[in-house]
């Protein structure tokens, strides 16, 4: 609790100094635009144990300085404090340790532009798709999945020191390239965690010795990076992408040790196998519909399999992601966004376990609608994702209520069911009542 009463002084602190009169302010502080974030939230684990889940502070401060009109600083930061591991002793220390409190640069990024050439180098997320509770062609920065995909993406994404380069070609085609040396792995739960994945079957008669992953974050030999073509022609936005990463989940490889005396030991390594990705985005307006689409090809896609006869314990099998999508507004007022994709596997799916691979074609549906009440002070959203393999679903209802034009007022759930080795079964037995109120200055 004082953790948090020092966090709200301090943001009341910067506003304080942010509302401070501008004609008594030096110079360079009107080239400086500062803002931020506070949020309380809450969320209670409806089944057995039902109980609280989450009761974090959050707070976000951006700060932006303008150098010229074609080079600006932007900074910003984030951080929280979670009181459900003093309120419950439900999670192990370890858990704690990874969840209670965390503080991390979101951004440090110096923008510059100059004739057709923009540059944007520092700490930052590059968004090269956005579909609808998954990725497929936003690749990029890898993910904070410890909240499943619960969190609004931009919050999922983890930044990364990158260098970003625009050239326009012409008028309306871009070429766009990336590198960075960061390339640290998505963020998974620990064990114990809330939203911990469902683990993979093994079946071992030996002794099993499980390493960490500990890849160096920073590295120039693995250095990651690629290219993004984009055309803005009659109305069709297309790009075209390649990008060289490591996977940004482990993959587990499994070898056996052999032991002076008793039986020989299998070692399990997580890995991160290179991959190759080609794919491609598209956008269209035919009032009064939007038709969106993405595709993705993995090559070199490795995943773990219960086979006993495969030596290494994983299969490789080339990965096309793809979806496509139909926005429209209905009355005027009721929006409406629906979306199939599919994961398709180049080979047989036989004997992999991991959530969210059910067949050599894997199939789901999203539908999101959205509307606002009383000039849009008050506006409804529901989530509702299936997985058309094996029926396991999500549903996300949320209403969000506008106090003021600096405060908001949410009340939601986040519904799961399905068996248990699917992406939404996993965790049938986490539903959530969820409150935040969010404080923006």
């Amino acid at each position: 609790m004082r953790r948090a009463v020092a966090t709200t002084a301090l943001l009341l602190g910067l506003v304080t100094s942010a509302g401070a009169d501008e004609a008594d302010a030096p110079d360079w502080t009107k080239a400086l635009r500062v803002r931020g974030r506070a949020a309380e939230e809450f969320a209670y684990r409806l089944h057995d144990p039902g109980d609280v889940s989450k009761l974090k502070t959050l707070g976000w401060l951006e700060g932006k300085y303008t150098l010229s009109e074609t080079v600006a600083l932007r900074v910003a930061v984030r951080g929280w404090y979670d009181a459900v591991f003093d309120a419950t002793d439900r999670y192990p220390a370890n858990v704690e340790r990874d969840q209670k409190t965390d503080v991390s640069l979101r951004e440090a990024l110096l923008t510059a532009g100059s004739g057709a050439f923009d540059v944007r180098v520092g700490r930052q997320q590059i968004v090269w798709g956005e579909a609808i509770g998954t990725f497929v062609t936003d690749i990029v920065n890898p993910k904070d999945f410890r909240e499943f995909v619960l969190p609004d993406f931009s919050e999922l994404r983890i930044p990364i020191w990158a260098l970003d380069v625009t050239y326009r070609l012409a008028d309306g085609i871009s070429l766009e390239g990336v590198w960075t040396p960061d390339t640290r792995p998505n963020k998974l739960p620990k064990q114990g965690a809330e939203f911990q994945f469902a683990r993979i079957p093994f079946r071992f008669r030996n002794p099993v010795v499980r390493l960490p992953d500990d890849q160096d974050e920073f590295s120039l030999a693995r250095s990651e990076g690629g290219v993004r073509l984009s055309v803005l022609r009659r109305g069709w936005d297309l790009a075209l992408i390649y990008y060289d990463q490591a996977d940004k989940s482990p993959v587990f490889f499994q070898r056996r040790v052999a032991q002076p005396s008793g039986p020989d030991v299998i070692v399990i390594d997580p890995q991160h196998p290179r991959l190759h990705i080609v794919g491609a985005t598209l956008g269209k307006s035919f009032e009064p519909v939007v038709v969106r689409a993405e595709a993705a090809l993995s090559v070199g896609k490795r995943y773990e399999t219960t086979d006993p006869l495969d030596a290494d314990g994983v299969v490789r099998r080339d990965t096309l992601d793809w979806l496509v999508g139909v926005d429209y507004t209905w009355f005027d007022t009721v929006d409406t966004a629906l979306q199939l994709s599919q994961k398709v596997l180049m080979g047989s799916a036989t004997n992999l376990t991991r959530p969210g691979v059910a067949a050599e074609v894997t199939t789901s549906l999203s539908l999101r609608v959205t509307t606002g009440f009383f000039d849009n002070t008050l506006n409804p959203t529901v989530l509702f994702v299936v997985g058309v393999n094996r029926g396991d679903l999500r549903v996300s209802p949320r209403l969000d209520y506008l106090v003021s034009d600096s405060v908001t007022l949410s009340v939601g759930a986040d519904l799961f069911e399905g068996p248990r080795q699917t992406l939404y079964g996993q965790f049938d037995r986490n539903d959530r009542v969820t409150f935040t109120t969010t404080w923006r200055f």
